[in-house]
């Protein structure tokens, strides 16, 4: 690194015409570039300038390795001003990962906009409902929902929205068994759980006080995929807690109802995660910024009246 330092400075007293002229281009005292070159002929083994009281002059040798310094020192600014544009402009490959819900409901329509934003940018899309490491494979930001803590805490979080629940059943379930008035009445009722049916994830009711109710179910079907369970819970197997996102066309279509409307699921909050605070590819911020502005103005992220 110090020989290339010593041959930019070279370079600089080569177009400068001298040492003194070169000190007033650089501010760097020409004393101290008088030794960075003897100490440049000394690793070279070789004479690059003619020195005299009154000029300096450049030898046959001098000539060439300026020619190779010149370019690496262009070499060099290019390098520079590449790198300059890709810490501010988003381009190149943008990995994102997400889970098959969101990228149904969220994620993909609005990823296909902030590419539309961005024609230096090439996207792809990782589907899937796995936890992935994200260094690992190779994502550079993941969009996932939770209700707890993350699963991982080798990585950052941005929290981008809150994302609300409904606890819902179909029409032709509430006229099988009746509709339930108190979440008590959920344990003698068919349920759909996330998860497995060994370790389905229990359900936890806000009241309007916000206490938190936690509701153990054993469900009649599991899934760990929430598209799953919407479908299941319209054809009438059984109760489901959906996120708003999920199920609001099947709401608006009547295929769904709400029930318990005194509870509310407690919701899930929607992050951001990628692999370093360090050196975040400029790419990666302009997405988390994109996605925020979107899903502040998402009429199926804000709670139901």
């Amino acid at each position: 690194m110090q020989r290339f330092d010593d041959l930019y400075l070279f370079t600089r007293v080569v177009e400068a015409g001298g040492f003194s002229a070169a000190e007033r281009a650089t501010g760097i005292p020409k004393s101290r570039l008088s030794r960075r070159i003897a100490a440049l002929e000394t690793q070279l083994g070789t004479r690059l300038l003619q020195r005299s009281s009154h000029r300096v002059s450049v030898t046959p040798v001098g000539e060439a390795v300026y020619r190779h310094a010149r370019e690496m020192a262009d070499a060099s600014a290019a390098i520079e001003a590449l790198a300059g544009a890709a810490r501010s402009e988003p381009a190149g490959v943008l990995r994102v990962g997400t889970s098959p819900l969101l990228a149904e409901t969220l994620v993909s329509g609005w990823l296909a906009a902030f590419a539309q934003a961005n024609p230096k940018l090439r996207i792809e899309l990782d589907v899937s409902n796995t936890h992935v490491d994200l260094i690992e494979q190779r994502i550079d930001v993941a969009i996932r929902a939770a209700t707890g803590p993350l699963p991982s805490r080798d990585v950052v979080a941005r929290h981008l929205a809150a994302s609300p629940r409904v606890l819902v059943g179909s029409p032709a379930l509430i006229a099988r068994v009746g509709e339930p008035e108190a979440p008590a009445e959920l344990d003698a009722l068919p349920c759909l759980g996330q998860g497995t049916l060994m370790r389905s994830r229990d359900w936890v009711l806000l009241d309007a006080r916000g206490q938190r109710h936690v509701m153990p179910i054993r469900p009649r079907m599991a899934a760990d995929n929430l598209i799953a369970l919407r479908e299941a819970a319209i054809a009438g197997l059984g109760f489901a807690v959906l996120p708003l996102h999920c199920c609001h066309t099947a709401l608006s279509e009547g295929r769904l109802r709400t029930v318990l409307r005194a509870w509310t699921p407690e919701p899930a909050d929607l992050h951001a995660l990628y692999p370093s605070r360090a050196g975040v590819p400029p790419s990666v911020r302009a997405l988390v910024s994109f996605l925020r502005e979107c899903l502040a103005a998402e009429p199926t992220l804000r709670a139901m009246a």
